[in-house]
């Protein structure tokens, strides 16, 4: 996805829980979109099968947010997670790769296997982006005759050749450097008239390079930018190659896993160098949060564990993790991976009903909870770097309900830091545990909701004293009678 820095890394933190819902439906099924537009008499929908690949560098925009803002109605969309050079193509026709990661090079297998591809009639989408180092996609481009060009993107931007007239929207910053006797056709070009967007043809099928940045940026897809001329484009280069849409077409799974214990190591060729030092890592956390919390992880939950080609986080489907194997620049500083697996794994202890407002929090506390007992000096420096910038909010923690809408996010987590460790000061070490005690034994499966008034009636349970009192004195909007847990 991207190579997180730690002023960054609170927002991969934050979107979590979102797009871990999302993030599972690929995990368990192939992703279930269905295609809802007019079809030719003698042809069915979808006419499209896609194939995001988020093997060479995970991006949760890969995987799900490209198709949504440019496929949705058209294809039925599946990722790869597995080896490239592994992919079933013969019933694809459409096929999207970025950039990749440094640290995963593109496989001299996968470059001739995607190349085939082509050749035999596939359309290839190449989004790439200037980068500090030069993105691993680079020799493929140059299998077809483009390169990466010195000069930067320039605006205004204009569209030329079939898409003439259509507005263009974006802040790219890649122009191309194309070979003439390649046939590539522009489509787009900045104010220097450098290319943009191009595409051609590569025997039977097609390749359409276009910049990162003329593409949906948000994760939560709402930026479609230059939908109304793209999703027709890819359309139509697709569908020049038939597929036969009653033949299965499912994502493709990291084709390793070793057994580790009671978990299941899962990873494919690329990820292969760093998967035994991460479960290495996992090895040792995982004590630790049972420890912390007092209890083991809720049945069924935390089986497998996936490596992910990204530094841009991870997610937790509950029974999977899913960490990345360079989040913090790993693995040259440890803590931050130690927090992260702590905050994955984390989420399969507070199932079956995830916290109200602290669903995050909590789990990023347990990581950071993890890194004190390991004696990382980062833990502590993160925790009261948190509180403080809670307090820059409210600076008691007194005035502001963290429960109201737009309640700003450093105060939602610096205040739940804050509480937690009050309450372990209050009612002595060992609270956390206690509470997630108190949890397991009265909140059951099937559970429809667990509100805040819940929580902290849980918590009352768990110390012994009647905690609402202390609660509302913070600003948070609870009430016993809104409970039926006691």
């Amino acid at each position: 996805m991207n190579r997180m820095t730690k002023t960054h890394a609170w927002r991969a933190l934050a979107l979590r829980s979102l797009l871990t819902a999302i993030a599972t439906v690929h995990v368990v099924a192939s992703a279930r979109s269905q295609a809802g537009e007019s079809e030719r008499p003698e042809e069915k929908t979808p006419r499209i099968h896609s194939v995001c690949d988020i093997s060479q560098d995970f991006t949760f925009y890969m995987d799900g947010r490209f198709f949504t803002q440019y496929l949705q109605g058209i294809a039925k969309d599946v990722r790869n997670w597995g080896s490239l050079h592994r992919l079933e193509l013969d019933n694809v026709n459409l096929l999207v790769l970025t950039g990749g990661d440094p640290r995963i090079p593109y496989s001299e297998a996968s470059l001739k296997h995607i190349e085939g591809y082509v050749a035999k009639g596939g359309t290839l989408v190449l989004l790439v982006e200037r980068a500090k180092q030069r993105p691993p996609l680079v020799p493929l481009m140059q299998r077809f005759g483009a390169s990466l060009a010195q000069a930067p993107c320039k605006q205004p931007l204009r569209a030329c050749a079939r898409l003439e007239g259509s507005a263009i929207e974006g802040k790219p910053r890649t122009t191309f450097q194309l070979d003439t006797s390649a046939g590539w056709t522009q489509l787009v070009v900045d104010a220097d008239d450098q290319p943009l967007l191009a595409l051609r043809a590569f025997e039977r099928g097609h390749v359409l390079l276009g910049a990162r940045g003329l593409f949906g940026q948000r994760p939560d897809a709402k930026d479609d930018i230059n939908r109304t001329w793209l999703r027709p484009l890819l359309e139509d280069l697709a569908t020049k190659k038939r597929i036969d849409p009653d033949q299965p077409h499912r994502s493709t799974w990291a084709e390793h896993e070793k057994k580790l214990g009671a978990l299941v190591l899962e990873y494919n060729d690329g990820t292969a160098p760093f998967a035994a030092r991460i479960a290495e890592e996992y090895e040792l956390v995982y004590p630790h949060l049972v420890a912390i919390t007092g209890v083991d992880p809720a049945p069924g939950m935390l089986k497998r564990l996936l490596i992910l080609p990204t530094g841009g986080g991870g997610f937790s489907s509950g029974d999977r993790i899913a960490i990345g194997a360079f989040w913090g620049d790993y693995p040259e500083r440890r803590y931050p991976m130690v927090e992260l697996i702590g905050h994955e794994a984390g989420h399969s202890w507070v199932l079956p009903s995830p916290e109200p407002l602290w669903n995050e929090p909590i789990a990023t506390y347990l990581g950071i909870q993890v890194g004190k007992r390991l004696d990382m000096p980062d833990a502590e420096r993160t925790l009261r770097e948190q509180i403080d910038k809670g307090r820059k909010h409210d600076p008691d923690f007194t005035k502001v309900n963290p429960l109201t809408d737009g309640a700003a996010r450093d105060l939602v987590w610096g205040k739940s830091y804050f509480v937690f460790e009050e309450l372990e000061r209050m009612h002595g070490k060992g609270a956390l545990a206690k509470y997630f005690k108190t949890k397991r034994s009265l909140i059951q499966r099937g559970r429809k909701s667990y509100t805040m008034d819940d929580c902290v009636a849980v918590w009352s349970r768990a110390v012994g004293a009647d905690l609402f009192p202390w609660f509302r004195s913070l600003a948070f909007d609870v009430d016993p009678s809104r409970t039926t847990l006691r």
